[in-house]
């Protein structure tokens, strides 16, 4: 067995001895999940930090103790960033998407044949390869529902959550979805319409402190410093 298949091999126990919370909150907040590769490098840095540290406290080098915690720290913030890009980024894209699955349902093609239609034509987009990892566990003998709700669940965003229960609440009771998809992707580009414009209306606040602090000094000192140079010269005359 190689080194990365006893890698895998315990990153598998370690994910199996996990809580469920622990898994959802890893998961969702920290982009790391255990059918990615994701996974492997980020128990491997939590391992290997945790190692680090029981050694230094053991021999009493303090200094080596919080380098591997500084390390740990920016792997974890890292992943957490990366988790809210892709939460912004699978919002921005659930319009098109919503528009996209309308137009084939109402061109009378069923509801899982559309989402694979859609994710084909736009594979190289986030939400296509989550539909694509979501229709790969529905041919594996999972449950709609559940396969919905597995994908809402890595993501930290309500409009994940509500277009997943749309669709889970459409094909149980065999409704057209057409007309709340169109209205759900008007909604939806309204509400980033009036978050654009919210960030904007704060984008002056946010440069006051900035201006104030930098900019608003060095134009003082540029100005009346010749002049106060000048006046403890001996004045103007």
């Amino acid at each position: 067995m190689g080194l990365g298949q006893k890698l895998d091999y315990a990153v598998s126990k370690m994910w199996s001895v996990l809580p469920e919370n622990v898994k959802r909150w890893t998961v969702r907040y920290l982009e790391v999940d255990f059918l990615k590769g994701a996974a492997r490098s980020f128990f491997f840095w939590v391992f290997m930090a945790c190692v680090s540290v029981s050694i230094s406290l053991l021999s009493g080098v303090w200094l080596l103790s919080i380098a591997y915690v500084l390390l740990l720290l920016m792997v974890i913030n890292k992943r957490r960033q990366l988790a809210l890009k892709n939460n912004k980024a699978i919002v921005r894209q659930l319009p098109d998407f919503c528009d996209l699955i309308s137009m084939m349902i109402a061109s009378g093609i069923p509801l899982i044949s559309a989402l694979e239609k859609v994710s084909a034509s736009c594979s190289d987009l986030l939400l296509a390869r989550e539909i694509t990892s979501m229709l790969s566990r529905l041919r594996r003998g999972t449950s709609f529902a559940q396969s919905m709700y597995e994908l809402s669940e890595r993501y930290d965003a309500k409009q994940i959550h509500e277009w997943s229960s749309m669709l889970i609440k459409g094909y149980q009771q065999g409704t057209s979805l057409t007309k709340s998809l169109r209205f759900y992707a008007n909604q939806l580009r309204q509400d980033l319409l009036n978050s654009a414009e919210k960030r904007a209306q704060e984008a002056p606040v946010k440069l006051l402190f900035p201006l104030v602090t930098c900019f608003f000094p060095v134009n003082f000192l540029v100005i009346l410093g010749p002049v106060i140079v000048q006046i403890s010269q001996g004045g103007f005359g």
